[in-house]
């Protein structure tokens, strides 16, 4: 196997991508770019030259080469598991961390790795975090493993061991579920010139999911607006301040019911939503849908459930897990659009998410040391309950 290639165009049609390592992350972010358009080649010598951008686990980039690029370590799915913190969290509390179906954590630090590479070819330079991403609510609220519930304890899981959903594709753009497929011949295109624009974001969500895309687009440098509907603000606000405050930080917050807010969301480049408002079509414009129910039930749905077999209970994969996948895959999206251009409708169930995640497997060998779960300190504090609605409003005016 040289590589991926899209089974159909998409966003990152005519990119190509070169891929050095064999670890699991680096493998997924190669299968996600090429679900999106791009070829992805597996590096072999002097590959990069004629690529776009470079993911590089395996020291084989120059220092002195001239292709954007994202360098990281290779590490096995076994390790980004026990590294991240959700295994930690998955088990019972007087029993041992647990080892997860399909690629979890790879899945996320993968995603995360594209869209890093995707933000340097359009020009940015900016670093994001790991698959620590996937323990970060629990460490700041205090969460801990507690099979057959879930972490926060507001989910049980069933007794009768789940039947995987079968391993599939995280992206739906405008109706179309877009694939990748493994080949053995590397792919020649002609290089283009990549470059991301200023990006404003309407940010509808609440709760984890949404707010961790808008969360990584800030990072990127985007211009995020948190849109709430006063009557109904984001029940985050009543969590844990430390982790509103990491999600949030940076941004700006205004309080419109969203039938006030059509203009605001008409101009925004991408829109993050839930499924709530109906959407307003632009021509350029990204428009992120993020749909489920709680991330531990949606995750059972799918099979990411591990299963303690000393005390036959299953027991949920870290904590609400198919909500930080479905953060980090829909920045990606988000990115991969804006990168394009035009009108694009990017829908992404919680299910279809932690379904993705399914691909592969832990692998055997000797468990790593767990991690307990960590959270980044946030990079300022976010604004309160529409505290620059009239000044954003004003700019409309």
């Amino acid at each position: 196997m040289t590589g991926w290639r899209p089974e159909s165009g998409g966003p990152l049609d005519g990119m190509r991508v070169a891929v050095y390592g064999a670890g699991a992350a680096v493998r997924q972010a190669a299968r996600l770019l090429a679900s999106l358009g791009a070829a992805a080649d597996f590096g072999e010598d002097d590959t990069w030259h004629e690529a776009d951008g470079v993911i590089d686990a395996a020291g084989m980039l120059p220092s002195t080469a001239d292709v954007p690029a994202v360098r990281t370590v290779d590490t096995t799915a076994l390790e980004d598991w026990a590294s991240s913190g959700a295994m930690m969290l998955t088990g019972r509390c007087e029993g041992p961390p647990l080892r997860c179906p399909g690629q979890p954590a790879s899945a996320a630090w993968g995603a995360l790795l594209a869209t890093e590479l995707l933000a340097r070819i359009g020009g940015r330079d900016a670093v994001l975090p790991g698959p620590r991403v996937l323990g970060e609510r629990a460490a700041t609220s205090g969460f801990h493993r507690r099979a057959p519930w879930s972490a926060n304890g507001r989910f049980r899981a069933g007794s009768v061991r789940r039947t995987a959903d079968e391993p599939g594709w995280p992206f739906v753009l405008n109706g179309v579920t877009h694939r990748a497929v493994a080949s053995d011949r590397p792919v020649r295109t002609a290089r283009k010139r990549w470059r991301l624009p200023e990006i404003l974001v309407a940010d509808l969500s609440s709760g984890w999911a949404g707010p961790l895309c808008g969360h990584l687009l800030t990072l990127l440098g985007a211009r995020v607006v948190k849109i709430e509907d006063p009557a109904r603000p984001d029940p985050a606000r009543s969590g844990p301040r430390e982790f509103f405050d990491l999600l949030h930080s940076g941004q700006e917050s205004v309080a419109l019911a969203p039938a006030d807010a059509t203009r605001l969301i008409g101009l925004a480049d991408v829109v993050i939503d839930e499924g709530l408002v109906e959407r307003v079509e632009a021509k350029d414009q990204c428009w992120v849908r993020i749909r489920g129910g709680p991330g531990d039930a949606e995750a059972f749905a799918a099979g990411l459930v591990a299963y303690d077999a000393d005390a036959g209970v299953p027991a949920p994969c870290g904590d609400a897990i198919a909500e930080p996948l479905a953060g980090v895959n829909a920045a990606l999206a988000a990115l991969a659009c804006c990168l394009s251009g035009g009108h694009w409708r990017a829908d992404l169930t919680l299910r279809a998410q932690a379904a993705a995640a399914l691909t592969g497997s832990l692998g055997q060998g000797p468990t790593p040391e767990p991690a307990p779960p960590v959270a980044r300190e946030p990079a300022g504090r976010a604004p309160a309950l529409g505290a620059d609605t009239e000044r954003v409003l004003s700019r409309l005016s």
